[in-house]
C-alpha cells in the first residue's frame, strides 16, 4: 500500500518548447550529435556513444551524466527507438531514471520549433521515496537544466558550429 503511494509520485512528465532561428536541417544536426551536447549544454557533464550516431539510428545507444543546480546527479542511457530524419527522435530512457524521450521538430516562420516530451519515473531509491516531498525541487532542477540547454545550443547555432 505504502509502496504504491509513493510509485505515484515517482513519474513525471515534462515538456519544453524550443524556437531556434535556423533552418531544421541545422538544427537536427546539432541535435543528433550527442557527442557534442556538453559543449554547449551547461550540466551536461559528458556523453558517450559507442554506436556513432546518426546514420540509421533507430537501436542504436547513447549514455548521458546530468548535473543540475541540486546536489546530485543523474545517469541516463538512451536506446533510440524511432527517428524520422528532419523530424522526430524518440528513445526509451533507463538508468537513474527510466521512460520515454520524444523530440518533434518543425520549421516555421521564426526557424525551427522543438517540442521535447519526457515520460519518466525516479529508480534510485532515495529520490524515489523523498518524490511526494521534493518533487517540486526535482521539476524545477529539470527545468533549469532544459533552459540552460535552449541557451547553449541557440548560441551554438548562431556560431555556426553545427553544419
Amino acid at each position: 500500500m505504502m509502496w504504491s503511494w509513493v510509485d505515484r509520485w515517482r513519474w513525471y512528465r515534462f515538456e519544453e518548447e524550443w524556437v531556434v532561428k535556423a533552418p531544421v536541417a541545422t538544427v537536427w544536426d546539432g541535435m543528433v550529435h550527442v557527442e557534442e551536447w556538453p559543449r554547449w549544454w551547461e550540466g551536461l557533464e559528458f556523453t558517450d556513444s559507442e554506436d556513432q550516431l546518426p546514420a540509421g539510428m533507430e537501436g542504436k545507444h547513447y549514455t548521458t551524466r546530468w548535473k543540475g543546480p541540486l546536489p546530485y546527479g543523474l545517469d541516463v542511457h538512451a536506446v533510440i527507438r524511432e527517428a524520422s530524419t528532419h523530424d522526430t527522435i524518440s528513445a526509451d530512457i533507463h538508468g537513474d531514471i527510466e521512460g520515454r524521450c520524444t523530440c518533434r521538430i518543425e520549421e516555421n516562420q521564426v526557424g525551427t520549433r522543438g517540442v521535447f516530451s519526457l515520460d519518466v519515473r525516479t529508480t534510485k531509491p532515495w529520490m524515489s521515496l523523498l518524490s511526494p516531498f521534493l518533487k517540486g525541487y526535482f521539476s524545477e532542477n529539470h527545468n533549469q537544466l532544459m533552459a540552460k540547454g535552449m541557451r547553449g545550443f541557440t548560441r551554438y547555432i548562431a556560431k555556426g558550429t553545427a553544419a
